[in-house]
């Protein structure tokens, strides 16, 4: 028997030393439980067999090379089947028995966390439909290849909804996804597909070297902000036409004429929603310049109106743009504020006007979105997915939103901006999206603010959005006689 040399012998060694913590970074570059070492080992029949076959085959338990398990199961649909790859994880389980009814910590495999992996096929041809990739602790963002006549595929990118890429042309053979990791699909796309829209499963400890970037400590200025504006939402009382100008004085957002607080608020803050964001923006300002916003220069006007038009003669009589204006002085004079030096709105590039989706998938299929429309913003259905994008793309800022509903009271519709919102989107530290919404004088998550304003008003409901520096050197206004400190 020949022997084997002691060099060839301690690089074999050397070798297998490095090679389990490569096989584990592949694993875990990105946090994501990779299932493409199993995928290679099973029968071609999982991803190319008739149904008949499939039918017979049972559910089976992987357990790749760092330890991660995965189930690899079928699923029939009424004009589809699935070949599922899904990884291990545990969630709380409802179970009722003769001691009652008690909640506990069950293994579930679960075809859309982060890591699973789907094939789907048409059930009448066999064919392949698309392969899904789950990487997002949101199950609802993904991203998709579909072949093509020409043996190679497209490449979609979906966040909650919508298309923030689709069709994309790929080049590489459909096929090569049957087995590729994530690691893999993400170096095939890196240059086609807009992965900085998107937060990976536990990308926010990650290096900017995987183009997603470093998310560490990023969002603790928004956090501030939000836990000090939660803390203190005891001491504000929601009143028409009530805000507090440069002194802390209360006065009429009207008339700017000082305002009597009645004996049951004299330890609370009264405020309408125009006065409400101002509140939560001068705790900005006031460390830096000293005092709080003036109230004049935020009801500057920001759009000229047709003054023939049905609108333009409404608005003689009535400020259908007065949450619109306020918010974008609002923004504006905050950027002043921290620029040292005085912009006017229309100078200042508040606005947020980014349209990153191509289209929405709907009850009624797949249509083309509208996007940002000028001094209207974006509809209501459109703003989750698109405040996802921004805390993943602008992790440093709130948003300000004025909100127009519809007034159906006359013979014609009349577009009104009356309210205003503040919301902070950003993403925990597991990498789910968040967003606190706070909105005259009260907390809502996103998905309450929407159904709020969409049960309030007529029509179409829009919300334009612009955006605020967060800060952890952030002093609210107190009551009289109190002290946030």
């Amino acid at each position: 028997m020949r022997m084997v040399s002691k060099k060839f012998f301690l690089f074999f060694c050397a070798a297998s030393f490095f090679a389990v913590p490569l096989l584990f970074a592949e694993y875990n570059s990105f946090g994501i439980p990779d299932s493409s070492e199993i995928r290679k080992k099973i029968g071609r029949e999982w991803f190319e067999g008739p149904l008949s076959a499939l039918r017979s085959f049972g559910t089976e338990v992987y357990e790749n090379s760092v330890g991660i398990e995965f189930e690899l199961r079928f699923e029939e649909q009424d004009d589809a089947f699935l070949a599922i790859v899904a990884p291990a994880s545990y969630g709380m389980v409802d179970i009722h028995d003769s001691r009652g009814s008690r909640l506990v910590s069950e293994k579930i495999f679960s075809a859309d966390s982060a890591g699973s992996w789907i094939l789907v096929r048409d059930k009448k041809s066999g064919t392949p439909i698309l392969i899904r990739y789950y990487f997002a602790k949101d199950s609802e963002v993904y991203v998709q290849f579909r072949p093509n006549k020409k043996k190679s595929c497209f490449a979609d990118m979906i966040i909650f909804d919508s298309y923030a890429a689709r069709a994309v042309p790929l080049g590489i053979p459909f096929e090569k996804f049957y087995t590729a990791s994530f690691a893999e699909i993400h170096e095939l796309t890196k240059r086609t597909l807009p992965w900085n829209y998107v937060v990976a499963a536990k990308s926010l400890s990650q290096s900017e070297s995987q183009n997603f970037k470093t998310y560490d400590g990023i969002y603790d200025d928004a956090l501030v902000m939000i836990q000090s504006i939660r803390e203190n939402l005891g001491d504000i009382v929601y009143l028409d036409d009530a805000m507090y100008d440069e002194r802390g004085e209360p006065v009429s957002l009207e008339t700017g004429r000082p305002r009597i607080i009645s004996e049951e608020n004299k330890d609370r803050l009264t405020l309408c929603s125009q006065g409400f964001v101002k509140w939560i923006v001068d705790g900005i300002v006031e460390p830096l310049a000293g005092s709080y916003l003036r109230r004049e220069p935020l009801l500057a006007e920001t759009v000229k109106l047709q003054p023939t038009g049905y609108q333009g003669i409404k608005a003689a009589s009535y400020n259908i743009n007065s949450a619109l204006d306020w918010t974008r002085n609002l923004a504006a004079a905050a950027l002043s504020v921290v620029a040292k030096k005085n912009i006017l709105y229309k100078d200042s590039g508040v606005d947020v006007t980014v349209e990153p989706f191509a289209a929405r998938i709907t009850e009624k299929g797949v249509l083309n979105t509208a996007g940002y429309i000028k001094n209207a913003g974006y509809r209501i259905t459109y703003l989750k997915q698109l405040l996802y994008v921004l805390a993943a793309t602008n992790p440093d800022y709130f948003y300000l939103a004025a909100i127009r509903q519809t007034d159906a009271s006359g013979k014609i519709d009349t577009r009104v901006f009356n309210e205003c919102a503040a919301i902070f989107p950003y993403f925990d530290v597991t990498g789910s999206f968040r967003a606190v919404v706070f909105y005259d004088g009260i907390e809502y998550t996103l998905d309450e603010f929407c159904d709020a304003c969409l049960a309030s008003g007529a029509g179409d409901v829009f919300v334009h959005l612009v955006r605020v520096r967060t800060t952890a050197k952030y002093y609210l206004q107190a009551p009289r006689g109190k002290n946030y400190d």
